[in-house]
């Protein structure tokens, strides 16, 4: 800790250094110039008292840069970079006559605010963009998967208002559920079909739902570029697949998973328990039969598929869960 400590107040003593030197460049005492040694001794111990005398002031001034930094998304630092970059084009030309003529100060002072006024700049820039298009950063961000919008659930959600804040909805999503909508395989095509009626439903009933453009960088498949765009957006993926939920924690991206959230809200259900079922069709194995309980979960009856049509009670014998949801096998009752 000490060796960091002295390295910190060490790159805050040559900051500071750099600052005075700066400011003493612009006083015009002949006295100054002839004894130059002396004046930059005199600078350099100044420069280390300052550093060291409020190492901590500036490690906390540090620190709020690199927390406000954290909640700028990629594209407001490129917009930063490219500022940065257009006031060097403009401020070198005028640095280097300046060096030629011993005005260093005035031109290292004219570059470092051209600098600092191209950072403002740049994000005054992209906060004007985010309004026109109707973004606001002080509100959370959610962004929906193609499989919530595969479930139509999310319509319900929405008209409950659970979900406060901006919800969006990625142009490389819209364009995964067109694919689906368009494929051969009709199974395919009835998800997309489905997906492309909530996304209407959704954008008729709701004012915070936004179509966005995006374009991935350096990755490859939906789920990879979901995860970036909540990531540089600092938004919260909303989806119904377990495999992209954990994938996305391990990445540090905030999710809500919607199948543990529905998993969690379902009656429990106990071996022993009597439930009263329809029986809808027929099982795999062992002539079974299978209904469903009203929240979709499936009923397994052994000994039912002469029982096809049929509402019967019937006892639970046994509840498998996994991360896709609940199983529950039961027989029919005495």
């Amino acid at each position: 800790m000490r060796f960091l400590r002295f390295f910190r107040g060490l790159f805050y003593s040559f900051i500071a250094f750099i600052l005075l030197y700066v400011l003493v460049g612009f006083i015009p005492l002949q006295l100054l110039k002839e004894n130059q040694n002396i004046v930059l001794g005199v600078l350099a111990a100044i420069a280390l008292a300052v550093g060291y005398g409020f190492l901590s002031t500036f490690d906390k001034w540090i620190e709020q840069a690199f927390q406000r930094a954290a909640s700028f998304s990629f594209q407001q630092f490129q917009y930063i970079g490219v500022g940065i970059i257009l006031a060097n084009i403009v401020g070198v030309p005028i640095l280097i006559p300046l060096i030629y003529a011993g005005e260093h100060a005035l031109g290292v002072a004219i570059l470092v605010v051209l600098d600092v006024l191209a950072i403002w700049g740049a994000i005054f820039i992209f906060r004007v963009r985010e309004r026109r298009e109707g973004i606001t950063t002080d509100q959370p961000e959610f962004v929906l998967d193609t499989s919530v919008l595969v479930d139509g659930r999310i319509l319900d959600i929405m008209n409950l208002d659970l979900l406060k804040g901006r919800v969006v909805v990625p142009s490389f999503v819209v364009d995964e559920i067109r694919q689906l909508a368009d494929s051969t395989d009709p199974v395919k095509r009835d998800k997309g079909q489905r997906a492309l009626k909530v996304l209407e439903q959704l954008k008729a009933s709701s004012k915070r739902l936004a179509l966005v453009d995006y374009t991935p960088r350096g990755v490859k498949g939906v789920d990879d570029a979901l995860i970036q765009y909540a990531r540089d957006r600092k938004a919260t993926i909303v989806t119904l697949d377990s495999n992209l939920a954990k994938i996305a924690r391990l990445h540090n991206t905030d999710v809500i998973n919607f199948s543990e959230v529905f998993l969690a809200l379902r009656p429990n259900i106990n071996v022993g328990d009597e439930l009263t079922i329809k029986i809808v069709k027929e099982g795999k194995i062992r002539q079974q039969g299978v209904g469903f309980l009203d929240d979709g979960t499936m009923v397994v009856v052994e000994d039912a598929a002469d029982l096809i049509g049929s509402t019967v009670r019937v006892v639970v014998t046994n509840v498998h869960v996994s991360d896709t949801g609940k199983i529950i096998f039961t027989k029919v009752a005495d």
